[in-house]
C-alpha cells in the first residue's frame, strides 16, 4: 500500500510540468546570473549607461546617481538568478523576477518603438517632435550589444519564462527563510557579487570587453583613411540622346586634340557634375578617440598608437576629477620612461588652461593631448589609467592604484614579448586598408639604414 502511494507521488510531481518549471527556474536562473555578472565586472560602464537613460529621458537631476543604480541594478540581478538556480525561497524571488521582467519589457518596448511612434504622431498631428532614443539598452554590458528591437523580443521570450515560474511557484519546494541553507548561500551570494564590483572598480574589470583590452590590435580600430573622390562629367549625345560619362582626364586628352574637341563640342551638350568614389576609405571603429596636439591641430593617433617598440599613454578623463593622490609616483615613472627612451604620453578630455596649470604644478616633462573624454572612458575606467602598448597591440593596462615601478617593468619585459608572439599568432598586425603594420615597419627601417648608413 505505501509502496504505490510513493509511486504515485512521484508520477504526480515528475510530470511534464514538473521538468517545465525546472528548466525554467535553471534557464532564467543562469541567464541572470551571468547577466549579472557581466555588468558586474564593469560598474563603471553601467554608470556610464545609466547616464544616457538619465539623459534621454530628460532626467538630468539623476546622473549623480548613476553608480549606486549601476551596483544596485547588479546585485538585484545576481541574486535573483542566484535564488533561482540554487532554488532559494522560490515563491519570493519569483515576484521579485516579474517586477523586474515586467519593468525592463515595457522600457524596451519603448526603446524599440518610441521613434515609430513619435514619427507617427508627427504624421497624425503635423507635428515636429524629436526624441533621444538610447540605442543599446546595455542588458549584457560590453559583452553583447543588441538592437533594441531584438532586445525587446528577447524579453518576451523570457518572460514567457517568467510567467511559468510564477504561476507554477508554490510548486517548487518550500523552506523556512531561518534554515542555513536559505540565507547563508544568499550571504555568500550578495558579498559575491558586491566584492567583484568594488575590486574592479578601484582597479580595472577583470573581464574586458571592451576594444581597448589586452592582446587587442587597437591600431585596427583607431585607423582611418579618406575616401579617394574624383569628379565625372556627364555629357549627351546631341543625335541619340545616349549620356556619356567623361573624367578629368579623359576631358583633358580630348582638349589636346583640336580636331577631336570640335567633334566633341558639335555633337555633345554639358550635363551635369557629379562625385566617383574612386576608394571609398575606411572609417575607424574608434571615430571618436583622437590624440590631438592643439598647438598644430594634428590627430597624431595613428602614428602614436602605430609606433614600434613600447610605449605609454596616460588616460585621464579630467584632470580637475583625477585623483592625483599617487601622481608623483606617475611622473618618476614617466621620467625613468623618457630617460630610457621609452615614449611616454597623456591624454585628457580638460581643457587647455587645466592642462598647462596641470603640468606646471607637477613639473611635468611628457607631452599632454587632447581627446573627448567619452572614448578616454571607454578605454581605461580609472581616472587617471595607463596602457601599455607594442606595435599596435595593447599589452597592458592599469589603474592608478596599481601603476607598476620602472624596474619591475623592465624584469616584464621577456614576458611581453612573448604575449605579443601570440597576439600576433591569433590576430596579425594587419590594418583595414590592407597593409601588414609589420611588413611597413620593415620597410621603414630599411629606408632609415639607407639613408643613415653610418648608424
Amino acid at each position: 500500500m505505501s509502496f504505490c502511494l510513493t509511486v504515485s507521488y512521484r508520477k504526480e510531481h515528475k510530470n511534464f510540468m514538473y521538468y517545465v518549471r525546472h528548466f525554467s527556474r535553471i534557464f532564467i536562473g543562469i541567464l541572470f546570473v551571468f547577466s549579472g555578472y557581466v555588468k558586474a565586472v564593469d560598474p563603471f560602464g553601467g554608470a556610464l549607461k545609466f547616464e544616457e537613460y538619465f539623459a534621454s529621458f530628460g532626467m538630468d537631476f539623476m546622473i549623480p546617481l548613476s553608480m549606486s543604480f549601476s551596483i544596485l541594478l547588479n546585485v538585484a540581478e545576481f541574486i535573483i538568478g542566484f535564488a533561482l538556480l540554487f532554488s532559494i525561497q522560490i515563491q519570493l524571488f519569483a515576484w521579485a523576477l516579474l517586477l523586474f521582467m515586467l519593468f525592463f519589457t515595457v522600457l524596451t518596448f519603448w526603446l524599440a518603438y518610441a521613434l515609430d511612434i513619435v514619427a507617427l504622431f508627427n504624421s497624425l498631428f503635423n507635428t515636429n517632435y524629436h526624441i533621444f532614443v538610447v540605442t543599446d539598452c546595455g542588458c549584457f554590458g560590453d559583452f553583447i550589444t543588441l538592437s533594441n528591437k531584438a532586445t525587446f523580443y528577447k524579453n518576451i521570450v523570457f518572460l514567457f519564462f517568467t510567467l511559468i515560474i510564477i504561476i507554477e511557484r508554490n510548486r517548487y519546494k518550500k523552506q523556512s527563510f531561518h534554515y542555513i541553507t536559505q540565507w547563508m548561500p544568499l550571504l555568500l551570494g550578495l558579498g559575491l557579487v558586491l566584492f567583484i564590483q568594488i575590486h574592479c572598480l578601484r582597479h580595472e574589470p577583470w573581464h574586458d570587453f571592451r576594444p581597448w583590452k589586452k592582446g587587442n590590435f587597437i591600431a585596427a580600430e583607431t585607423y582611418s583613411e579618406a575616401p579617394i573622390v574624383d569628379y565625372v562629367f556627364q555629357y549627351q549625345n546631341n543625335k541619340n540622346k545616349t549620356i556619356k560619362e567623361l573624367s578629368v582626364d579623359e576631358l583633358m586628352k580630348i582638349s589636346e586634340d583640336s580636331l577631336q574637341s570640335i567633334d566633341f563640342e558639335n555633337n555633345y551638350t554639358y550635363l551635369d557634375r557629379k562625385e566617383k568614389i574612386i576608394h571609398p576609405g575606411t572609417h575607424a571603429k574608434l571615430s571618436d578617440f583622437s590624440i590631438m596636439d592643439i598647438e598644430k591641430n594634428m590627430d597624431l593617433k595613428e602614428s602614436i598608437i602605430e609606433q614600434k617598440e613600447f610605449h605609454f599613454i596616460l588616460f585621464i578623463h579630467d584632470i580637475t576629477k583625477s585623483n592625483l593622490s599617487n601622481f608623483d609616483e606617475i611622473n618618476a615613472m614617466a621620467s625613468q620612461c623618457i630617460n630610457n627612451n621609452i615614449p611616454f604620453i597623456a591624454v585628457t578630455g580638460s581643457t587647455v588652461n587645466e592642462i598647462n596649470e596641470f603640468k606646471s604644478k607637477y613639473k611635468i616633462d611628457f607631452p599632454i593631448y587632447f581627446s573627448d573624454e567619452t572614448p578616454l572612458k571607454t578605454a581605461i575606467r580609472n581616472n587617471p589609467g595607463l596602457i601599455l602598448l607594442k606595435d599596435g597591440y595593447v599589452m597592458d593596462k592599469w589603474s592608478f592604484r596599481d601603476i607598476p615601478n620602472f624596474e619591475n617593468l623592465k624584469v616584464k619585459i621577456e614576458a611581453y614579448n612573448l604575449k605579443l608572439k601570440k597576439y600576433k599568432s591569433n590576430h596579425p598586425p594587419i590594418l583595414p586598408n590592407g597593409v601588414n603594420l609589420d611588413s611597413m615597419h620593415l620597410i621603414h627601417k630599411n629606408i632609415t639604414n639607407v639613408a643613415n648608413p653610418n648608424e
